[in-house]
């Protein structure tokens, strides 16, 4: 988690934890580069209703759709309007994506993109029926400009994460070397390989106090 939260705290990328357990949309933490993209301050949104996913131009619809890949676990992106801390629209790329921090420890990470305003279509003012469909005229030199920018946030942060699973992997493997070169060490020491002593003596009562090799607490 240590070598995670590094990775995140100085990406230049805006992103969050996403918090799996609460009701709403909630996160447990967000990098400087989400502060300056929205203009939220990490103590107004963490561990309560996020305001980026709350206001009069979001679609509900989308909400529950980033709500139940939450909840699942399941990678999602979704565009959806909103406004930054100075009350200025804007429309916003949100990702979620699952990372496998060790086995069986999953967290869930935000990315949310700023999309380019003069590539946006304008914004719905409230949420109705007809603020949800977002027009789409204009020149299709201008849609091919979006697609591109979509294409390029994508592949930024799908780099983010596979130096972020190849990074948590690299650990994962270190760790496992050295526990496997310390129970090796202290077969090798309990066998006299190392001492001199004779191999078949092997102090049980040393093992069972070795805090690695000693039965666990919840075990019986």
């Amino acid at each position: 988690m240590n070598l995670l939260g590094s990775l995140l705290r100085y990406s230049s990328l805006p992103l969050s934890l996403i918090n799996p357990e609460a009701e709403e949309l909630e996160l447990s933490f967000v990098n400087p580069a989400f502060e300056k993209a929205t203009g939220y301050r990490a103590e107004d949104v963490l561990d309560r209703p996020c305001p980026l996913f709350d206001g009069p131009a979001v679609k509900q619809s989308t909400i529950s759709e980033l709500k139940i890949a939450r909840d699942r676990c399941k990678r999602i992106s979704r565009t959806l309007w909103n406004y930054d801390a100075s009350g200025r629209p804007f429309e916003c790329l949100t990702y979620i994506d699952p990372i496998t921090v060790t086995p069986g420890n999953i967290v869930l990470l935000g990315c949310h993109f700023m999309l380019s305003p003069e590539l946006s279509p304008s914004p719905p003012l409230t949420h109705t029926e007809d603020a949800d469909q977002v027009s789409t005229h204009g020149p299709t030199g201008r849609e091919s400009e979006r697609a591109a920018e979509l294409h390029h946030l994508e592949n930024q942060k799908d780099e983010l994460l596979d130096y972020a699973r190849k990074a948590l992997l690299r650990c994962l493997e270190m760790r496992r070397n050295t526990l496997y070169s310390r129970i090796d060490l202290y077969f090798n020491r309990h066998r006299g390989n190392l001492l001199g002593a004779d191999s078949a003596d092997i102090d049980a009562a040393a093992m069972m106090r070795d805090p690695l090799l000693g039965p666990r607490e919840n075990q019986a």
